[in-house]
């Protein structure tokens, strides 16, 4: 017997807008990979942008829609947007996402949606389908980081009324034994909700789940430069000049980059034997598992990818305007210690480089002993579920 398209409702859609990093796709895929591993008979499906969600989710069984991707440059420390790569200018992208989520939401109908750290989305693509009339229409759901900082579009009166008229609740993927509760007290002013305290959110603890990877040391680095901003191609030059000074005896360093860069990355390694040029992908977790230290710059994503797994690592803070890396940096490594330790991108030498790296091999720490929350995404998931 066919079914009415009446009866077929998507549970849940995860929303992550795109553009310079990965970390508001990165937390809603571990969100919908712990709802997948608790709830599987829920339909749940991640939508965005970026172009590299298939490699975060992996062999998952998590379903995902591709929309048209936003692009970004930094120019003196501050993001703008840019053409994406279909050519679309950053604000017809906007008009054009928002009119594809309305008419996304309208077919599978979602009982209901999570937006990742803003009500309106990057260029207020959400507000058609909050606006949506229909009987049953999805509850909405916020979710935010542990640092909220000074984006534009979450501090606005906008998104405060956006919230206020069409969201049920908001989730903080934070941890106030670690943060502080000045947080969660911004969040709850601004939005007039108690926000539910998640704890950081963690891709690669869903991916370990459901893999149970052997823990064998392999390499002695893993490198991770996600995108490359004004200021990275001098750091990547005197990065490698450091590695070439440490020579192969202290392992493999595996260095993975975005794949508009590999091409000129891969003539600065001539000579480097020990040393491998990879653009993001799976295999990207198993280098980092099987390291004995990694670099990694300073977002959210990638300093939860190093907390989960216990590996001691060399976080690059990037020169923005907004000091938001600096700020959750300082905060994490009064908590975790030794764990971490970071350099500014622009301010640091070749010699400074080698013995943070060298410092970074030598760091014995326990991986099991870790005063950071990083069950976001289950306490996410299954504050989802409740609410369903």
């Amino acid at each position: 017997m066919r079914l009415s398209m009446e009866q077929v409702r998507l549970d849940i859609l995860l929303y992550g807008h795109d553009g310079r990093g990965l970390g508001h796709v990165s937390r809603s895929v571990a969100i919908g990979m712990a709802l997948r591993r608790i709830y599987p008979h829920l339909k749940v499906c991640v939508l965005t942008g970026c172009p590299q969600t298939q490699e975060l989710i992996g062999d998952i069984p998590l379903d995902w829609i591709k929309m048209p991707a936003y692009d970004t440059v930094v120019i003196d420390g501050k993001s703008a947007g840019i053409e994406g790569p279909g050519g679309f200018e950053d604000k017809e992208l906007g008009q054009l996402r928002a009119e594809q989520i309305r008419q996304l939401v309208s077919l599978y109908r979602p009982r209901l949606i999570l937006a990742d750290h803003t009500p309106q989305g990057k260029h207020r693509e959400l507000v058609p389908a909050l606006e949506l009339e229909t009987e049953d229409r999805p509850i909405w759901v916020l979710g935010m980081r542990g640092i909220v900082g000074s984006v534009a579009q979450v501090g606005s009166r906008v998104a405060a009324d956006l919230y206020q008229r069409y969201f049920s609740a908001l989730l903080w993927y934070g941890d106030a034994t670690v943060l502080g509760n000045d947080h969660l007290a911004v969040l709850a002013d601004r939005f007039a909700v108690e926000p539910v305290e998640c704890g950081y959110v963690s891709r690669l603890i869903e991916l370990v789940s459901a893999a149970h990877p052997s823990i064998i040391t392999r390499y002695g680095c893993t490198l991770s430069i996600p995108w490359f901003g004004e200021h990275t191609d001098r750091f990547f030059d005197r990065l490698i000049e450091a590695i070439g000074l440490m020579g192969p005896d202290f392992g493999r360093f595996r260095i993975f980059v975005g794949h508009d860069d590999i091409s000129s990355c891969r003539q600065k390694l001539e000579g480097l034997d020990f040393c491998s040029l990879e653009r993001f992908g799976p295999h990207y977790v198993e280098a980092l598992y099987s390291s004995r230290s990694a670099v990694v710059f300073g977002g959210y994503n990638s300093l939860v990818d190093v907390l989960s797994l216990g590996i001691p690592t060399l976080a690059v803070m990037r020169d923005m305007r907004d000091h938001e890396q600096q700020e959750h940096l300082e905060t994490l490594i009064r908590a975790v210690g030794n764990r971490l330790t970071a350099v500014l991108e622009n301010e640091c030498s070749v010699e400074q480089l080698y013995t943070l790296l060298v410092d970074r091999m030598k760091a014995d720490i326990d991986p099991f002993a870790l005063p950071v929350n990083l069950g976001g995404a289950e306490k996410a998931a299954r504050a989802l579920a409740a609410i369903l």
